[in-house]
């Protein structure tokens, strides 16, 4: 018996383009269990240059990071005891910069 798959849209914002060919949005087929760690190993596997994007794999100490973000209905999905990524789901990829070293911000007083 086949295993279920569910294509999943990726958007993937402007500055994280380059680490994914240049590509704005991209569609993977997933078998119908998965979490997002499935997702997120299977763009690391796709598309190598995030692994750089990675929190704590190297790169530059204050360097952008990798997100992953989905609507509250998916996000449901892959809570405990939810059938994994539905059908059709959208995720967005994006990325935002490590604080300083010392956890504070410009601005915090």
């Amino acid at each position: 018996m086949a295993t279920r798959t569910h294509d999943i849209t990726v958007s993937v914002a402007p500055g994280l383009r380059g680490a994914f060919d240049g590509r704005r949005e991209l569609s993977l087929g997933v078998p119908a269990t998965a979490g997002i760690g499935d997702v997120v190993e299977a763009l690391l596997r796709l598309y190598p240059r995030t692994r750089q994007l990675l929190a704590g794999d190297g790169g530059e100490a204050t360097g952008p990071y990798l997100h992953v973000a989905l609507d509250e209905a998916s996000a449901r999905e892959l809570s405990p005891g939810g059938g994994g990524i539905p059908g059709g789901c959208r995720l967005y990829v994006f990325a935002l910069s490590r604080p300083p070293k010392g956890g504070r911000t410009v601005g915090e007083g």
